[in-house]
């Protein structure tokens, strides 16, 4: 059986690090105001991955924000994936070769799921997380991309069925509604992934507190948790959550950071 896995997400827009509810923005602070708050080398023992994407609504620079993620390298000692205007092979090179141990792509799946699989050749399938965010519109889930803008008219069953054809490493599925409200976790959305599917599972969108991570690591349809919640975990958030998981023998990884 796989060991869960909690995640930390770090959203970035033209320089700043930011606050989401409902895929709608709020600047939180620069990265000096990141590693002033979150000491990522003494947090990271307690997350097993760290998710950076570049949210940014206007042109990315990707040079700033790769410079951003690398100052976040120096002081994480966990798998970093980096996700956000990933378009191309030559995107995820960018990525891949300077910065990432993965990337993250959404929309460009979306759009050109053949990207993947071009991506994979060079790279491994481990490399990739494919990332899909959902809206519930009248009891029926749709996919959007841009941001959350454009909703796409290929059925959720049409998507799955492409996406057992494609080599990538897991599923990121995110909740639209949930995100950044701190009510807990969708956990219908699972229900849409077909029994079919294998790969290893990510959810995100809702989480707020310590209850919401252990009620969803008792279940068994997905192996990690994404949190992006930037205030709720600040200062030793994250660290007393692991703690508290770990009293409740949630099955996680264990690095030993006392060798490095």
């Amino acid at each position: 059986m796989l060991k869960k896995r909690l995640i930390f997400s770090l959203l970035y827009s033209e320089g700043y690090f930011l606050q989401s509810r409902n895929f709608n923005l709020q600047k939180v602070g620069n990265i000096d105001w990141l590693k002033n708050n979150y000491n990522f080398k003494n947090i990271s023992p307690y997350i097993d991955e760290l998710i950076v994407l570049d949210v940014s609504r206007k042109d990315r620079n990707k040079a700033v924000f790769l410079q951003n993620v690398l100052e976040i390298s120096k002081l994480c000692f966990v798998p970093i994936t980096v996700g956000g205007g990933i378009k191309s092979l030559d995107d995820a090179k960018y990525y891949l070769n300077n910065a990432s141990d993965k990337i993250l792509i959404n929309s460009a799946f979306h759009l050109e799921p053949k990207l993947v699989d071009e991506i994979s050749k060079v790279f491994g399938e481990q490399s990739i997380v494919v990332g899909i965010d959902l809206k519930k519109i009248n009891d029926d889930y749709s996919i959007y991309i841009n941001n959350g803008n454009k909703r796409i008219e290929k059925e959720l069953k049409e998507t799955f069925e492409d996406l057992e054809k494609r080599s990538f490493g897991e599923l990121f599925i995110n909740s639209i509604d949930r995100d950044g409200t701190g009510n807990g976790l969708d956990y219908e959305m699972l229900n849409l992934i077909p029994n079919t599917f294998k790969r290893p599972i990510i959810i995100s969108g809702g989480t707020g507190n310590y209850q919401h991570v252990l009620e969803g690591f008792k279940k068994n349809n997905f192996n990690a948790i994404s949190t992006a919640n930037l205030l709720n975990f600040i200062g030793d958030g994250l660290t007393k959550m692991r703690n508290k998981l770990i009293e409740n023998k949630i099955n996680f990884p264990f690095w030993d950071y006392t060798k490095l």
